[in-house]
């Protein structure tokens, strides 16, 4: 069991040196919870890159972690589960299907950022997480000037956009936000175009 320690930003703006050769990995994700309470979410995964297709079945739970302001800490469990499996796990879903496209970029320190473009009912929605390898280091994260606004867990993350609908999201976005989103997701996406 590893512990999960990370951070979840807006973007202001793509930094110029961000070109083809900066990108570690691109991966596309579909995923859904199976289970949750307070503490716990059981998650299943589709993880589909250039080489290989990955489905991974996920438990996270706070277990003795106490919350710290925009700093999310659990524990995660992570099996590698079959097609098979996955097929027969994905109709007792429990929350709306997510779809998104994960660009992972390396930064200062070791540390990766990984900007999530999100589709269907979360079309426009973009972020980025970094994961830390303790809270020490989190909490002490000098973030470079293209992340922009901490988002925080407690009402965009995965697992509560997993149940809204489009207008719920929207609500919970402002217009300037988006906007910005749309420039920043069209240059992406001309980056990720030019990697397949």
């Amino acid at each position: 069991m590893k512990q999960e320690i990370e951070r979840k930003y807006a973007i202001n703006y793509l930094p110029e040196d961000i070109k083809l050769e900066k990108i570690e990995e691109i991966e596309e994700i579909e995923q859904a919870f199976l289970y949750e309470d307070k503490n716990t979410s059981i998650r299943i995964r589709k993880i589909q890159t250039n080489q290989d297709i990955n489905y991974i079945y996920t438990v996270k739970t706070k277990g003795d972690i106490s919350y710290k302001e925009n700093v999310s800490a659990k524990y995660e469990i992570e099996s590698n589960i079959t097609k098979e499996y996955y097929e027969t796990l994905l109709p007792k879903k429990i929350s709306n299907p997510i779809r998104k496209t994960r660009v992972v970029i390396p930064i200062q320190n070791n540390l990766k950022v990984e900007i999530d473009i999100y589709y269907d009912y979360l079309q426009g929605f973009l972020t980025a997480e970094v994961e830390f390898p303790n809270e020490e280091t989190a909490i002490n994260f000098n973030k470079p000037d293209w992340l922009g606004k901490e988002l925080g867990y407690q009402e965009l993350s995965n697992r509560k956009l997993s149940h809204m609908d489009r207008k719920q999201f929207i609500r919970k976005v402002s217009e300037e936000f988006m906007k910005n989103n749309e420039k920043i997701i069209e240059k992406l996406n001309k980056l990720i175009q030019t990697c397949y």
